[in-house]
């Protein structure tokens, strides 16, 4: 497995120099996002001269981008702010297709309006999945076009929270163009705190055939909730998780949740 990091981790960097900082502390590749050149996460425009400094820090650097992020709330229920966000994907999308990027992350989504990494009561209802595979509709047609795939997050505050739910979108949608992004953290509830390898041995069995990226964070576990925390600073078992990910899948692994400063910690802990 080829271990990275999430660019933003070195946003306050021109971005060759984030992938300079990346590569000399032993990683190879990210999951960039447009605000390491100084656009939203979701722009509005991304222009060549972007695409070609983007390339440019890659060919430098010897860093791969392996996931471009995506992201926004799929369950957004503004019209205008709807419209806006196609576009925005839509920009995103040609642009991983300019820069020969297999993968765009994206979220499933919330009925939380303020927040889309946020839960809401409605989230697991017809509605909400209904929703869902609207966004998903389009978005899809999108990835279809420029050959690109969508890889999304099972997350317990998003209408996919569990690997159950993964696998009936999975279904329900039937695409190539359509597959997991795998993160242990985001699968594990209070209610797995005595047997945390156990939930993880289960979920990546269930979904091994579906993963194209995976994610590496920490988090604090206990019977009345999860922290996430930086790695080698929870109790999530990251070194196991690991092992276990490494039987169904040999792609990269991204760290994220964690600052700058705590990186050569979560680097010492992994080796």
């Amino acid at each position: 497995m080829k271990l990275g990091i999430f660019s933003k981790v070195y946003s306050n960097y021109e971005l060759e120099i984030a992938l300079h900082k990346i590569n000399a502390q032993g990683m190879s590749t990210v999951q960039f996002n447009f605000a390491n050149v100084g656009l939203a996460s979701l722009p509005k425009e991304i222009n060549q001269e972007i695409i070609l400094q983007i390339k440019e820090a890659i060919i430098n650097s010897g860093v791969s981008i392996a996931v471009i992020s995506g992201t926004f709330n799929t369950l957004e229920l503004n019209e205008e702010k709807k419209v806006e966000n196609q576009q925005c994907f839509k920009n995103v999308v040609e642009a991983v297709a300019a820069l020969a990027v297999p993968y765009v992350s994206i979220s499933t989504g919330s009925l939380n309006q303020e927040d889309f990494w946020s839960s809401h009561p409605d989230n697991h209802t017809v509605r909400a999945w209904s929703l869902l595979l609207e966004s998903l509709a389009w978005m899809l047609n999108i990835a279809k076009d420029n050959q690109v795939t969508l890889v999304f997050e099972p997350e317990q505050a998003n209408v996919v929270s569990t690997a159950e739910d993964a696998l009936k979108l999975l279904q329900d949608l039937d695409t190539p163009y359509l597959k997991v992004l795998y993160d242990a953290a985001n699968l594990v509830t209070p209610q797995d705190h005595k047997d945390l390898l156990g939930k993880i041995s289960k979920t990546l069995a269930a979904l091994k055939e579906h993963i194209a990226i995976a994610h590496c964070k920490d988090a604090f576990v206990t019977e009345q909730k999860i922290t996430f925390a930086p790695v080698g600073k929870g109790n999530l078992p990251i070194k196991e998780y690991l092992n276990e990910l490494s039987k169904v899948y040999d792609g990269p692994v991204i760290m994220h949740g964690l600052a700058e400063e705590d990186v050569a910690h979560a680097l010492n802990y992994l080796n």
